[in-house]
């Protein structure tokens, strides 16, 4: 059944393009007329199925409400040129809803769908609507157990994109921020299998993500056009159970990556890997909690990379790794830490993409917790590109739990970019957002 999904999905995405669900300016009052009625529908229907004895009592609907005003200093990422340091104020309406149904311990399905619709006051170009939708099947039985997940995002925004015309091009990172507000598609699936063979457990898994960038394509000098990328993966974990909640592994994975060919330019960068993985994964005290993954992949580009690529061999070191440390109870420190390549969304180009985060949570007591965090992410482009850029971000937070169902949280962001490239100038900026939100939930 998943291959038939991936299969599928990947006509539809070069044959449809998303229905557009604002497509009138009446679309605006509509949406929060229906969400609002949606919402007090939904919470009924939640505790009618939470008070009842019957059958009922196996699924369950959840909903939530949630809006944000934020100011950002930087729209455009940029420091120096005509579009440098425009701000403006935010508002985002962010409504939850959920559905999750379990019959049995062999079937279970959760089914969320998250939209968001962003208004930049000043900058009407950049308002764009989100629509996010998630699907969870899981089920276990005897020593058996499946996970088979997959999601959708779709971006409507501005059918075009920016031009980038100071030196250096794009901000820095090639500005995935103002990227993703434009018109776009992502899908993501998955599929794992774990079989228990006493303390040892195999782990048989699948992944398949497209990107389709939605936006026009242009000859104009700056003009950022976009190039669709593709990954499959496939493979197997073979580990082994051990004391207090931990689990060691070691696994394979072959990969394929696919770029399209942008305009008339011929360079794209097709490619396969063979990734060797070591992992442990648990919980052995209430406080720790960590899952790490992390080693060599071999890759192959094919003959359509650019003349001053090197060799088309390459050997890179793999990282999705995470831990958590709650000491003492009021305190939650998570670090990660994620290194992978993959195409560059604006073609003719792969990179490294290396992020690290940072957070720290402190809970006063049921009302109030403070939060501070940090973010480094990179792109390392190989040649003939010469592009090594870094965003450099940190965080606070304070949230005040209401009642039980509503919450209000105030945040403030600082973002650096920069770039290690020499008369790059335009990449590099600084951005400042802060943000108040307020949400409720229906439970």
């Amino acid at each position: 059944m998943h291959f038939i999904r991936i299969t599928a999905m990947a006509e539809f995405r070069r044959t449809m393009r998303p229905c557009r669900f604002f497509a009138s300016p009446m679309s605006f009052v509509k949406i929060p007329i229906a969400t609002a009625a949606f919402f007090v529908g939904a919470g009924a229907l939640t505790c009618t199925a939470a008070d009842s004895n019957s059958p009922a009592k196996t699924w369950k609907v959840t909903a939530a409400a949630g809006i944000k005003e934020a100011f950002d200093s930087n729209v455009f990422l940029q420091s120096e040129t005509e579009r440098a340091d425009h701000s403006s104020f935010v508002t985002s309406l962010l409504p939850q809803f959920g559905f999750s149904w379990n019959p049995d311990p062999v079937f279970g399905l959760a089914l969320n769908y998250n939209p968001e619709v962003h208004f930049f006051h000043s900058e009407p170009s950049e308002d764009f609507q989100l629509h996010r939708t998630t699907l969870k099947l899981a089920g276990h039985h005897e020593t058996t157990s499946y996970e088979i997940t997959g999601s959708m995002v779709n971006i409507e925004g501005s059918s075009t994109s920016p031009i980038w015309l100071g030196p250096g091009g794009a901000p820095a990172t090639g500005a995935p921020v103002v990227r993703d507000r434009r018109d776009a598609a992502i899908y993501r699936q998955s599929l794992r299998v774990t079989l228990n063979f006493g303390e040892w457990f195999a782990r048989p898994t699948l992944t398949g993500y497209q990107h389709d960038f939605q936006t026009e394509h242009h000859t104009h000098s700056g003009y950022q056009n976009s190039a669709d990328r593709r990954e499959f993966t496939a493979g197997a974990d073979l580990g082994r159970n051990l004391p207090r909640q931990t689990a060691l592994w070691a696994g394979y994975r072959f990969g394929q990556q696919d770029q399209d060919q942008l305009l008339q330019f011929p360079e794209h960068y097709d490619s396969t890997f063979h990734r060797v993985l070591f992992g442990i994964d648990g919980r052995p005290a209430n406080w720790l909690k960590f899952n790490i993954a992390l080693g060599p992949e071999f890759r192959h580009f094919e003959d359509s990379v650019a003349s001053g690529f090197g060799p088309r061999n390459k050997v890179n070191f793999y990282v999705d790794s995470s831990a958590s440390v709650t000491f003492p109870k009021s305190d939650t420190f998570t670090i990660s830490l994620k290194r992978f390549e993959q195409p560059g969304s604006s073609g003719r180009g792969t990179y490294q993409d290396f992020t690290g985060e940072l957070s720290w949570r402190h809970r006063f007591d049921d009302r109030w917790t403070m939060g501070a965090g940090g973010r480094a992410y990179n792109t390392e482009f190989r040649r003939p590109i010469k592009r090594n850029d870094w965003v450099l971000s940190a965080n606070a937070l304070i949230n005040c739990a209401i009642t039980r169902h509503a919450s209000a949280e105030i945040s403030y962001t600082f973002e650096d970019g920069l770039t290690l490239n020499e008369g790059m100038s335009s990449r590099e900026y600084t951005r400042h957002l802060i943000a108040l939100g307020f949400s409720y939930s229906f439970l």
